[in-house]
């Protein structure tokens, strides 16, 4: 199946790519980035599966929002909107707390789900990571995307976001620059599910794989080991080295462990502990 355009959904558009055939593994990108974070990721999984990807409302190409919503709730209305009805998940950043809440709101759809260096709802960040978050915010309505950018790649609090390798950290720049309709719009329209995930992490029963970034912030990690130790059924495997976006920063590290996860080969990966290569061209 090939398909490419905008999804008109919930009173939105959602830019949205499909590639490839087989059971269903829709992958949600986190913060200041998009569906372009996953390109090599899909390229690979197309071959296997029939890979769906979306820019999320206010990101991308996709619209802004104009009043009050939930990604979780675009999360279903995408999945209708092809008719699908069941699905694996691969979620990133603020995309896993989205799918986190999606799993919880409608567990009838998801098969398993694969959380890469996830938030969760109701873990509240710290505070000097929602300063620089809201300083980002108004940098860019104030000098411009361009200005901010540079500024944002070269900050040392940013710098766990940051892929070493020279052409991965040009894609991040990309990104960021490509995500003007965020700043154009108020993040606080985003609604996650009430109560709050962080209190019924155990109501989750599908088999969870977590992927946790080596040299994340530590909020971050933090976030993995709670959800390592909550799910009923996960596991957590830790890439050595990586930044915020494995999949962006070691994609073919990253392929493995998702693919031995949703094939059910994930007991011949025997370390809960891998260190990728470093490719640092």
């Amino acid at each position: 199946m090939e398909w490419n355009g905008f999804c008109e959904v919930n009173g939105t558009k959602l830019r949205t790519v499909v590639k490839g055939e087989g059971e269903v593994l829709l992958l949600l990108h986190g913060g200041y980035s998009n569906m372009t974070v996953w390109d090599e990721l899909a390229e690979r999984l197309a071959i296997s599966y029939t890979v769906i990807r979306y820019d999320q409302r206010g990101y991308g190409e996709s619209a802004a929002p104009s009043e009050p919503f939930s990604y979780y709730e675009d999360i279903k209305s995408v999945l209708d909107y092809f008719g699908i009805r069941k699905a694996h998940i691969a979620a990133s950043s603020f995309g896993g707390a989205a799918a986190i809440d999606f799993t919880l709101a409608h567990p009838e759809y998801v098969s398993k789900l694969v959380l890469v260096a996830p938030s969760i709802h109701g873990m509240k960040y710290p505070l000097r990571m929602q300063w620089e978050g809201m300083a980002d915010y108004l940098r860019v309505n104030r000098v411009g995307i361009e200005k901010a950018a540079r500024r944002f790649m070269n900050s040392r609090f940013w710098r766990y976001l940051i892929p070493r390798n020279e052409s991965r950290a040009q894609k991040l720049l990309e990104m960021y620059t490509a995500n003007k309709v965020f700043y154009s719009s108020r993040p606080t329209l985003a609604k996650p599910l009430q109560p709050h995930a962080l209190g019924r992490l155990e109501e989750v029963r599908q088999p969870v794989m977590i992927i946790e970034a080596g040299n994340d912030h530590p909020f971050n990690r933090k976030a993995c080991q709670l959800l390592a130790n909550r799910l009923p059924d996960s596991r957590k495997i830790v890439l050595a080295g990586s930044g915020h976006y494995p999949h962006l920063e070691y994609p073919v590290e990253t392929v493995k462990i998702l693919a031995a996860f949703l094939d059910g080969s994930l007991d011949h990966i025997n370390n809960d502990i891998i260190q990728p290569e470093v490719d640092l061209s």
